[in-house]
């Protein structure tokens, strides 16, 4: 992903975004196939959310498990 971009917006909350204004038109162009991509792609962006916090915490702990190790070799 675009390095400014993640500054700002996670994918997840990318696809959200895209997806509620997919869903607000739908909605008032009453465009049932569109609402339909739209849940689509916000339980994509709800996968996509969960896979990167998940990864985050993993990463987190490894990083807290490594000092650990470091700690007790330095002694």
């Amino acid at each position: 992903m675009n390095k400014k971009l993640g500054q700002v917006m996670t994918s997840s909350r990318m696809i959200s975004f895209i997806a509620f204004l997919a869903a607000t038109f739908a909605w008032v162009l009453d465009l049932k196939a569109l609402f339909t991509v739209s849940i689509i792609a916000f339980i994509a962006s709800a996968t996509l959310y969960w896979t990167e916090k998940n990864q985050s915490n993993r990463d987190k702990d490894d990083r807290d498990e490594h000092s650990h190790m470091d700690e007790h070799s330095q002694t």
